[in-house]
């Protein structure tokens, strides 16, 4: 469901931006699909001269993988809404995890994540990390962790769970996860990878209900209460997506995927002063994370500021000249700046 999709009075200029993706009532369970992309650099400039490997992973677990090519860039697509990490483990290279969210946005599900990679000052260097095999999943070690806290057979599902996740096979790694919490209903990363697995899959109330066990188990992590929001949100309940909002933001206040959902939250429910600087902030925090930039000229076009929604669309289309939505972007922004527009009926 789109954030946006249910606010009244909106200009006919969001529909033409979004292309038909503002949904409605009977659609708002299709599943939206969105991309990770990006490009890999050296601190001073240029792509580095050996292949890469980048991993995407959630909770955890690697869910594909793919090198960046001779230019540095790399990209993952297809991918269901969820809060993604972009992954490194580079022997070359500082390790680097990267948060990614695909959110259901009214516009462009599209999500940049550059990266400039730090290289080891000395391979050998006892103050870096071991080094890995490449496409090693980086957290291993929690799966180590997780065999001294939980029974063994719990521990060999989450293992078989994620193996088919990598594979992309997730019905069968739902019935491993299942499986590792009947062995052990505590295991939280279980919970947490099974309510992923639903979200992929638009099982909204199966996902709310496995990512509520995992805080329950974790409650330090943010990511989880951001999850909940965003589910909550999906299924139309602005007050529980407040409450879980609350505490990720309470946990980390300086996310730009929490600001953003802060102030797609506060359009649905009428604050539009709050929504702008939230959104604001959120484009602050992190300038190359698209969601923020189109929601905020939603917010501007349902207010009615078009002066202000071209504005935006265009330092859009100037800071993201390849992005796949420019072109829309530019489409609009000429509708609105066309003199005979100033005068047409909505």
């Amino acid at each position: 469901m789109s954030f946006a999709s249910r606010a009244r009075g909106f200009s006919r200029w969001i529909f033409l931006l979004s292309l038909g993706c503002v949904l409605s009532q009977a659609q708002q369970n299709t599943q939206t699909l969105g991309s990770i992309i990006g490009r890999l650099s050296l601190p001073r400039g240029g792509a580095p001269a050996e292949n890469v490997l980048v991993l995407l992973q959630v909770h955890g677990g690697t869910v594909d993988s793919v090198y960046a090519d001779s230019r540095g860039t790399y990209g993952f697509h297809n991918l269901p809404p969820n809060l993604y990490h972009v992954v490194i483990n580079d022997d070359h290279y500082q390790l680097v995890n990267q948060e990614a969210a695909i959110v259901p946005s009214s516009l462009a599900p599209v999500v940049f994540v550059d990266i400039i990679l730090t290289p080891k000052a000395n391979a050998d260097d006892q103050n870096q990390e071991p080094s890995k095999n490449p496409g090693a999943n980086p957290n291993m070690i929690d799966v180590r962790e997780f065999e001294a806290k939980f029974p063994k057979a719990a521990v060999k599902e989450f293992k078989k769970g994620a193996e088919d996740d990598e594979k992309g096979k997730k019905d069968d790694a739902i019935k491993h996860y299942q499986k590792a919490i009947q062995i052990a209903p505590e295991f939280y990363e279980a919970h947490n990878n099974l309510g992923s697995d639903y979200l992929s899959k638009s099982d909204f109330a199966a996902a709310r209900k496995e990512f509520e066990l995992a805080i329950q188990q974790n409650q330090s992590d943010a990511a989880g209460y951001f999850n909940l929001s965003n589910t909550s949100m999906l299924m139309g309940n602005l007050t529980e997506a407040r409450s879980y909002l609350d505490e990720g933001l309470r946990r980390q206040p300086d996310s730009a995927l929490g600001q953003f959902l802060l102030g797609s939250l506060d359009m649905k429910t009428g604050k539009l002063s709050e929504a702008e600087k939230a959104l604001q902030q959120a484009i602050q925090l992190n300038p190359t994370m698209v969601q923020p930039r189109l929601q905020l000229v939603n917010l501007f076009l349902q207010q009615g500021k078009k002066q202000a929604a071209a504005e935006q669309l265009q330092e859009f289309v100037t800071t993201f000249p390849d992005n796949p939505f420019s072109p829309q972007a530019r489409k609009v922004l000429e509708r609105i700046e066309s003199p005979s527009q100033a005068t047409a009926p909505h």
